[in-house]
């Protein structure tokens, strides 16, 4: 079965094309479940590069209006992109128990570390973040709230030179969801990134090889996700890739959460 939980569209405000865009193309290529996880918006934050709080209504309410057009041709689901702060525990459980929607994904881009200071992964001053990224993933794993792990291993898009610390991370995030039973993103647009010379060589920024060969040494399931930003990435030859190098490391790659 083809499937593909994470999705964005334009009111992400760095992705193209609407709803019923993705809908159609998913349709075209071939894919049965279609879930749509565009950045969640905050009530009294605007956390930048994700729809307005006030647009949440009207997303849900087209996931809703395309279910009953399109729901004899593919099945789509109502989810969420979120990273995890704690101070926003009952928005989360409010999303999923009274506004209809059917998971979160945990998306971890900015995080606050031990010192109660806002990072963003995608600048990590050394791999010491890491470590801290990795203890922000495992708090919001054992909530139990999130579906799955976007793009665990996204620590390795930085031109940091792997050592102990980024070892620790690894093994906290693997360590964590294989103690909860939580599924991780093997991301497929870290391979539209291509390759490039890292201090540790030419590779993708994720996903990192070294982080999934430890996953696939574990009992840990494994969903390939598009994260598609175009309707035509939807199914793209980026998640054949995706779907191969997961074979290739024999993880144990699931098509349903």
């Amino acid at each position: 079965m083809i499937t593909n939980f994470h999705t964005h569209t334009y009111r992400c405000m760095h992705a193209q094309g609407t709803e019923e865009d993705y809908v159609k193309a998913a349709i075209n290529q071939g894919v049965q479940i279609l879930g749509f996880s565009d950045h969640a918006p905050f009530p009294d934050h605007d956390y930048g590069l994700r729809m307005k709080y006030d647009e949440l209504d009207d997303y849900l309410n087209e996931l809703e209006r395309l279910k009953n057009v399109y729901g004899d041709k593919i099945k789509i689901l109502k989810g969420l992109e979120t990273e995890y702060y704690p101070e926003y525990l009952s928005y989360y459980k409010e999303l999923l128990e009274n506004r209809g929607l059917d998971y979160l994904a945990l998306g971890e881009h900015t995080y606050n570390n031990s010192q109660g200071i806002m990072n963003n992964i995608f600048f990590a001053d050394s791999t010491k973040d890491y470590v801290s990224y990795a203890s922000a993933v495992c708090e919001a794993i054992k909530t139990g709230l999130f579906a799955f792990v976007a793009h665990p291993d996204l620590m390795f898009i930085n031109d940091l030179k792997p050592d102990e610390n980024s070892e620790k991370a690894c093994d906290m995030i693997i360590d964590c969801a294989e103690e909860n039973n939580m599924i991780l993103e093997f991301n497929a647009n870290g391979l539209r990134r291509e390759q490039r010379m890292y201090p540790d060589g030419v590779r993708y920024p994720y996903p990192h090889k070294a982080f999934w060969e430890k996953v696939s040494k574990r009992n840990i399931r494994v969903l390939i996700g598009s994260d598609n930003h175009q309707p035509e990435q939807v199914n793209d030859s980026y998640v054949q890739l995706a779907r191969e190098m997961a074979k290739e490391l024999n993880l144990n790659v699931i098509d349903t959460i």
